[in-house]
């Protein structure tokens, strides 16, 4: 398995949602100092943070030419 430096995480275990982090700090800033494993971005699911979606999405139409 790869180390990711950014990716989809869940906090605790039995939390439904997950936050984007990236320096381990959540995109919507809500979280901070995550250190466990992450998952890369598939697309969209419903237990994604609505806010770190949103800002994966704003960064990803920002970087189209």
């Amino acid at each position: 398995m790869e180390n990711l430096t950014e990716g989809w995480g869940v906090i605790r275990p039995g939390d439904r949602r997950a936050h984007y982090y990236r320096d381990s700090f959540s995109l919507c800033r809500r979280v901070g100092f995550y250190v466990g494993d992450l998952d890369p971005d598939n697309g969209p699911s419903r237990d994604d943070c609505a806010a770190c979606r949103k800002a994966l999405t704003r960064e990803a139409a920002k970087a189209q030419p």
